[in-house]
């Protein structure tokens, strides 16, 4: 009786994975639209995206879009859903080929993210400092923005960053690099190399760069 229990209870996760697939392709389709995301019918999703696009700013989205968004898809820990914010007059691209999980991609100026990039979850990307470093501003009521720093962030094309991952203002992760889970960037990465820690820092050359299996 008891197995009989538990098939059918593996059944039921089945199957809500299965209907998970296609409400959240429906509804993740009306808020893109809603949001002038320029995007690819193809993508897969799996829960919902939250979404803050100001008019005056872009989002475009490549082919073959993933992504994971939630507390019950790719469980691995710290869930959220996936935080996507383009303020006004900033561009977010993403290209052709990429997959994300619970990340939160803030972008006041510019990102950049190339094809075939993998980001793993829980990650966040930030163009920008939020505050001001001069403390008058920071700690005036309203709290002055003057002074606050933003600047592009580039990911190229085949890059990996690791789960739990901080990407700062004014980084290049360059062309399959990869980035250790758990790391904070803040300087750019060279093509084909692996970076790990808190700061990030070099630990050897990417010997699996262009190989195909």
């Amino acid at each position: 009786m008891i197995y009989l229990i538990r098939k059918f209870y593996r059944a039921l996760r089945v199957l809500y994975y299965k209907m998970a697939r296609g409400y959240s392709w429906i509804i993740s389709c009306f808020k893109f639209y809603l949001n002038g995301v320029q995007f690819s019918g193809d993508f897969i999703g799996f829960g919902i995206p939250i979404l803050d696009i100001n008019m005056r700013g872009r989002f475009t989205i490549g082919r073959r879009f993933r992504f994971n968004s939630g507390k019950y898809h790719a469980m691995g820990g710290r869930q959220q859903q996936c935080y996507f914010v383009v303020a006004e007059g900033a561009e977010l691209s993403i290209g052709e080929n990429v997959g994300v999980t619970s990340v939160a991609i803030i972008c006041h100026d510019k990102i950049s993210i190339g094809n075939n990039v993998k980001i793993g979850i829980n990650t966040v990307i930030y163009d920008t400092d939020f505050h001001s470093l001069d403390a008058r501003y920071r700690n005036s009521y309203p709290e002055r923005l003057d002074g606050v720093k933003s600047r592009p962030v580039v990911i190229k094309d085949g890059a990996f960053i690791g789960g739990h991952s901080t990407i700062l203002k004014g980084v290049t992760i360059g062309k399959n690099s990869i980035v250790g889970a758990g790391s904070v960037v803040f300087q750019d990465i060279p093509d084909e190399q692996i970076w790990i820690g808190n700061p990030a820092k070099f630990v050897k050359e990417n010997q699996y760069a262009g190989v195909l299996i």
